[in-house]
């Protein structure tokens, strides 16, 4: 028999309906919670961000606001005006805005701080434990009596140690101990009576970079593997190196230039200077001349080859004839200005006599005499006019003599 098609029985749609009328709101309600969770997951990011701002205000500013009248409060406007927070961050959070509190802490004298949200739409109690659970820290929330309560219970504050008058259904979140201590980051300005902040802990790899505009580099020692470009340079120690090249002059205010072994000074253009190779000679490079148009002085000189002078030898010391001299050869004057020599340990005159001197007696007229001895003979004539000289003899030798300007004669010599 063929059976008929009769379509849905209406026990069926009414089944269809039933289980439709018990499993959308389910599904309606998870929905919602995960919207919920999504717009708790903002809000606590939200949160961590603007807490973030307030860590590093505190610890930048902490001498100023210990110094200042406590408890403070900020906004996110303030941390955007000082550059804590860009200034496209977003003031509300569910329309709820966030406020700090600063106070010190009257134990530790250290700085805390309370942040709620205000105004706006509040929070259910899950919505307020699941932001306070997502929140980096001791995040909280505000509870019925008011008071901050800590996410799973483990803390509690009261917001009007802070100034802060917080409502129930609004966030909140603690800042204390080490999380206000000062960042890690290096300080650019000074801190009153903080010089750490501006100090680092280790090394600083530049990669390769520069440092520019250094006003004064300080340190212990400085290791570099290229060369140093300055315009001046100052040293309270000892400089090393192989050369050392200067466009300028050398100059030392209260030393000395000071030369090992056998070097010392040498002018590279034209190969002279000065050197020591022992301990008692100062010696010329490449025996190079000395030329002054001063005066060269010293303790004796001492020429190996002749003595040469463009003008005149002025003996300044004086000897006396008949004096003792040594050694034997000495040149010398007297106090005239006669010049006298060392001779068998005597000063002489030139042309003096070489014994003792004896009178043969005198004459008047002619004189015709002969020296007969090994000393030299001398004649003295006075009162007349000379008519003639002559001599005869081996080997004589007449000495004209000097004339004054009356005519008369002064003396006459004779030699052999």
């Amino acid at each position: 028999m063929k059976k008929t098609d009769k379509g849905v029985s209406l026990l069926e749609v009414l089944l269809v309906i039933g289980i439709m009328v018990m499993v959308i709101p389910k599904v309606y309600e998870n929905i919602e919670n995960h919207l919920n969770n999504v717009r708790w997951q903002n809000a606590a990011e939200h949160a961590n961000t603007y807490n973030t701002a307030v860590r590093n205000y505190v610890a930048d500013n902490a001498s100023t606001l210990l110094a200042g009248s406590l408890p403070k409060t900020i906004t996110p406007a303030t941390l955007i005006q000082k550059g804590y927070l860009k200034s496209g961050f977003s003031e509300s959070n569910f329309g709820q805005s966030y406020i700090t509190g600063i106070a010190k802490n009257s134990k530790t004298s250290r700085l805390e701080a309370l942040t709620c949200s205000n105004g706006g739409q509040s929070l259910s109690e899950a919505g307020m434990r699941s932001v306070a659970s997502m929140i980096e820290g001791l995040g909280g929330y505000i509870n019925s009596s008011k008071q901050a309560i800590g996410a799973g219970g483990g803390w509690s504050d009261t917001p009007s140690n802070y100034g802060l008058n917080c409502a129930t259904g609004h966030i909140a979140m603690a800042l204390v101990g080490a999380d206000l201590q000062e960042s890690d980051r290096l300080y650019r300005y000074s801190i009153t009576n903080r010089p750490d902040l501006n100090r680092m802990h280790t090394a600083i790899d530049m990669n390769s970079n520069n440092l520019n505009n250094v006003g004064t580099l300080n340190g212990n020692a400085a290791a570099l593997s290229g060369d140093i470009s300055a315009r001046n340079g100052t040293f309270s120690g000892a400089i090393s190196g192989n050369t050392a090249t200067t466009n300028g002059d050398i100059t030392s205010n209260n030393g000395w230039l000071v030369t090992k072994n056998s070097k010392g000074w040498m002018n590279s253009t034209y190969g002279g200077g000065w050197y020591m190779s022992d301990s008692s000679w100062l010696r010329s490079v490449n025996n190079k001349g000395i030329y002054t148009g001063g005066q060269v002085k010293g303790g004796t000189v001492r020429a190996d080859g002749r003595l040469y002078t463009g003008e005149y030898l002025q003996l300044e010391k004086t000897a006396t004839a008949g004096a003792s001299c040594s050694p034997n050869g000495l040149v010398g004057r007297d106090s005239t200005g006669a010049i006298l020599s060392c001779q068998s340990g005597t000063w002489k005159t030139s042309g003096s006599s070489n014994g003792s001197y004896s009178n043969l007696g005198s004459h008047r007229g002619s004189f015709t005499g002969r020296n007969t001895g090994s000393g030299t003979l001398f004649v003295y004539a006075s009162g007349m006019r000379i008519l003639s000289i002559s001599h005869s003899g081996n080997g004589t030798k007449v000495k004209l003599p000097q004339v004054t300007s009356a005519g008369k004669l002064s003396n006459l010599e004779l030699s052999t």
